[in-house]
């Protein structure tokens, strides 16, 4: 009679642990935030019916969600129309995640990144009480460089990082005309040719805040022949794009024209 091995390997399916269970949710909430996101996709408002077809629920369930809903403040139905869309409760909740960003951090890094692609040195620049005032500066890694040192401080009339906070800043600072105050904002850019400092020159544009308030200002610095001086050069389209994936982040939103 044959004997078993006493070395025989043992089941495989045997030996291994048993997978853990998946953690039990709440179906009724998963439906309702799912109801919820379909609506907020929406670029306008919904009645119930139409809402129910797009989620393919009846029409009974998605009211009794919307009921729900609106009683926590994420939708709200118009009195007039009986309409639903987003509520408050939603603004309420981006402003607190809006609230945590670091928009220096974003600020920062988008500067550093512009130093290092247009070759010329890049500076972030706030309002403080002292005045206008460098808190980050980045050089490129090749070319020439600009020496300014974080702290520095920006007359609001000669320099394109100053130009940025009497173009946008409110109340409007006396530095500037309408007429210059009012050119600046229509190119989006303030620009500077040897104006602060012989033959260093200057491009600089604003960031804004959720609420379109101006934040700060990413400013290009280099020398004449390698920073071109305007508003509708690759350097200044660069320059204003980067701020506004820094105000995008922030939740602001350029003005329908």
């Amino acid at each position: 009679m044959a004997r078993s091995s006493s070395n025989s390997t043992p089941d495989t399916a045997a030996t291994e642990a048993p997978a853990e269970p998946a953690p039990v949710g709440i179906q009724s909430l998963e439906l309702g935030l799912e109801l919820f996101e379909l609506l907020a996709a929406q670029e306008q408002a919904l009645g119930v019916s139409d809402l129910a077809r797009l989620a393919g629920m009846h029409r009974a369930k998605v009211y009794r969600y919307l009921v729900s809903l609106v009683r926590a403040g994420w939708v709200r139905q118009d009195a007039d129309s009986s309409l639903y869309q987003v509520g408050p409760a939603l603004r309420r909740l981006a402003l607190a995640w809006l609230a945590r960003q670091d928009w220096l951090e974003l600020a920062s890094n988008e500067a550093r990144e512009l130093a290092q692609t247009q070759g010329n040195t890049c500076l972030v620049a706030v309002q403080t009480e002292a005045g206008v005032c460098a808190v980050r500066v980045y050089q490129p890694g090749q070319g020439v460089s600009v020496g300014v040192a974080p702290g520095a401080l920006f007359d609001l009339r000669t320099s394109a990082t100053g130009r940025v906070f009497a173009a946008w800043a409110e109340p409007a600072p006396e530095a500037l005309t309408p007429a210059q105050r009012a050119h600046i904002r229509s190119q989006g850019v303030a620009v500077v040719e040897g104006e602060h400092a012989p033959g260093i020159n200057a491009l600089g544009a604003p960031v804004f805040d959720a609420h379109g308030h101006l934040l700060l200002a990413l400013t290009l610095v280099g020398h004449g022949a390698a920073l071109q001086a305007d508003a509708a050069g690759s350097a200044a389209l660069a320059l204003r794009e980067a701020c506004a994936r820094v105000s995008g982040a922030l939740g602001w939103q350029p003005p329908q024209r």
